[in-house]
């Protein structure tokens, strides 16, 4: 079980102990309606009562059940689950025990503050929070079958990490001892203080939303390739600057700083073994959605995606991060007398190394319908939206000049790389960087241990892009020991960002609310994906898919859906088709209509919700031919997806999350929980 937990306020505890009486408190695992819906609640039970689910009768997933909700709390200590929920994986903590994690994407004043999590030093966090919850591993594998609830088969609760470095390096300790946070702090350490209206409440500092996170394995792409330690990747978001800002008639009429004078937002690598976060301003200040790590097929390399936001400066391109292991920032190999933090960075590629964009050769862009090469215009997304546009095209990924240099030669995020995208003097040769709109959130990572691939979610626009970076061996043999110079990719556009381009087969279910049609397309009637967010690539034994969550707003329900993939190329198997696979929330959801709640007592309002990724724990409850399960042997480095790849997809076993902040009252709101959501199990059930 559970090492460590990190217990929450007296308060809290007591909160929790007068819930059990009652049960107006959930403890973790008691709320047994679902959020997710096979289509708007047309059976009266489906709509009236509180505390019960939808419509789940879902076309294309055979079994989905709740594993845990915003606002219960751990039977024990009384700690709540925070929300929204978003990024989320599981592992094996040991051989009867699967652990699945998930951070609550939580905005602190500008939501509501989350109880605080407190560290081993004392220093005490609100905002977003990394929630580990262990299962029972044997009762796991079974839950799907049989009707137990998630309650009957948790085994505890906590916190992924109970200590935490800033971005000067430094252990964060209590506020009046002098600890400083990176999102208020310049340069110098000068902490500015927020707007009066958004003064903290319940902690000395606070974490601004983390998103997408991502669960690494060491070794993953085989002995000595990718990560050498168990980590979990995740970063602040975006631009706070609303927390330095003084308002009147919706005007700003003060502001306390400029926050690209400060030293923006946290990229944070976990070492999961330890449960110690360090800042890594290597990946950069400038806030992402999600962290995920290819294959970068050396020993002496890592290779990750890093997606979404430029600290609000638009235009941007598409950026991955090439870092070199063993070395420290001056690109040495790293003293034997080195600090703990220093030691497992330099291990894992974290200390030296750039962030590289996405870059078209000039003489390309007129070939893509790109007229006039503009650095301030968004090129990308006319690309995207241009039906004409070829959906092949070659580039490359190429840094800018600047590179971090240590801890003590920090510079406030508006020095970084943030404003070279579009600097002239910038510019690769012959090159120019293939800017466009910043919101492109999830990346889907090949789960091929051979391959070197992901397909992007282009948010602003809508659209998914495949890049395939082919020979990386080679690319890094040919740096001689140093960063490579730039890396050649191929890029296919899977889908288009026009109507036409995706059309969802919906079965005899999802039906918009309101009854205004089907949800084969989007609330407007238009077929494509609108504001697709969370995305994830599962490859099984008989198909690859991509499994995709749109964050549109869709006032007649979100969508989840599945994208059966070309394993080859990256296209559709079934060109402009996919399958939905569950719809949530919507402001004219006639459960909202009725203020009722899958976690009876929590209704706030009518709103949309959001689907946020998902993860495959087939390989942790999969069973041997002699009944036993898997060892944790043999699912180390490359072992959980050469199982995966064994299993057929409709055999495959995955979780996911849904955000849904209009069932955020009640107990949710009690227990300081900000904004409400639920982590589910799911199987899918595509056509053979």
């Amino acid at each position: 079980m559970i090492k460590t937990l990190t217990l929450t306020a007296a308060l809290l505890s007591t909160t929790a102990m007068s819930a059990f009486a009652d049960g107006h408190i959930k403890n973790i695992g008691e709320v047994t309606a679902l959020i997710p819906e096979a289509s708007t609640a047309v059976d009266p039970a489906h709509a009236t009562i509180d505390g019960a689910s939808g419509d789940t009768a879902f076309p294309y997933i055979s079994a989905m059940k709740p594993l845990a909700t915003v606002g219960e709390v751990d039977k024990m200590s009384g700690q709540p689950l925070t929300g929204y929920p978003d990024g989320h994986s599981a592992w094996l903590i040991d051989e009867n025990t699967v652990r699945i994690a998930y951070q609550s994407e939580s905005y602190g004043p500008m939501s509501s503050e989350t109880v605080a999590q407190k560290m081993a030093t004392g220093a005490t966090f609100t905002g977003s929070q990394v929630h580990v919850i262990d299962f029972d591993r044997n009762e796991l594998a079974r839950f799907l079958g049989n009707d137990k609830i998630s309650a009957e088969i948790v085994k505890g609760s906590g916190h992924l990490y109970n200590r935490i470095f800033n971005v000067f390096g430094n252990e964060m300790k209590p506020k009046s001892e002098g600890g400083v946070w990176g999102n208020q702090t310049k340069p110098d350490g000068t902490v500015v203080d927020y707007a009066p209206k958004m003064q903290l409440k319940e902690a000395d500092f606070f974490v601004n939303s983390f998103c997408g996170s991502w669960f690494e394995p060491a070794n993953k792409y085989g002995a000595g390739i990718g990560f050498a330690d168990d980590a979990y990747l995740m970063a602040e978001e975006w631009n706070i600057q609303r927390m330095f800002d003084t308002t009147e008639d919706k005007k700003v009429v003060k502001s306390e700083i400029d926050t690209h004078d400060t030293m923006g937002l946290a990229s944070i690598v976990v070492d999961v073994k330890n449960q110690v976060a360090y800042t890594v301003p290597a990946l950069g200040q400038t806030g992402y959605e999600k962290l995920a790590p290819l294959n970068p097929q050396h020993p002496d390399y890592v290779l990750i995606v890093a997606s979404g936001y430029n600290h609000d400066v638009e235009p941007a391109p598409l950026k991955v991060y090439v870092g070199k292991k063993g070395v420290g920032v001056d690109g040495k190999p790293l003293p034997s007398d080195a600090s703990e933090r220093d030691q497992f960075l330099a291990r894992n590629g974290l200390l030296y190394g750039k962030l590289y964009g996405l870059a078209l050769a000039n003489d390309k862009f007129a070939s893509l319908g790109i007229e006039k090469v503009d650095t301030k215009e968004k090129m990308f997304d006319a690309y995207l939206t241009n039906a004409d546009a070829p959906n092949s095209f070659d580039a490359v990924f190429a840094p800018t000049s600047y590179q971090w240099a240590g801890w003590d030669k920090g510079v406030s995020v508006r020095e970084t790389e943030m404003l070279k995208w579009q600097d002239a003097g910038e510019q690769p040769e012959g090159h120019t960087f293939f800017v466009g709109d910043s919101k492109a959130e999830h990346p889907a990572v090949d789960p091929d241990i051979t391959k070197t691939r992901y397909v992007q979610a282009m948010t602003y626009k809508g659209g998914l892009l495949g890049l395939d970076f082919g020979d990386m061996k080679a690319v890094f043999d040919a740096a001689n020991g140093d960063l490579p110079a730039n890396l050649p990719v191929k890029a296919t556009r899977t889908v288009a960002a026009v109507d036409g381009a995706l059309t969802i087969d919906v079965a005899d279910k999802g039906i918009k609310h309101g009854g205004e049609g089907d949800h084969s397309t989007w609330q407007d009637g238009s077929a494509k994906t609108v504001a697709p967010d969370g995305l994830y690539w599962v490859k099984a034994a008989d198909k690859d898919v991509l499994f995709l969550d749109e964050d549109s707003g869709n006032a007649l329900g979100e969508r989840k859906m599945a994208l059966p993939l070309n394993a080859a190329d990256m296209t559709l198997a079934e060109p402009g088709k996919g399958y939905l696979l569950a719809i949530a929330g919507g402001k004219k959801n006639p459960r909202a209509a009725n203020k009722i709640a899958a976690y009876p007592g929590t209704f706030k309002k009518a709103t949309s919700t959001e689907f946020s990724g998902s993860w495959n724990i087939s390989s942790l409850i999969a069973k041997k031919s002699d009944g036993s399960f898997y060892t944790a042997d043999e699912l180390a480095g490359t072992g959980q997806q050469k199982i995966n790849g064994t299993i057929a997809l409709n055999d495959s076993t995955l979780i996911g999350v849904v955000q849904h902040k209009g069932e955020s009252a009640g107990a949710v709101k009690e227990v300081k929980a900000d904004q409400g959501g639920q982590l589910f199990i799911f199987s899918p059930n595509l056509p053979k």
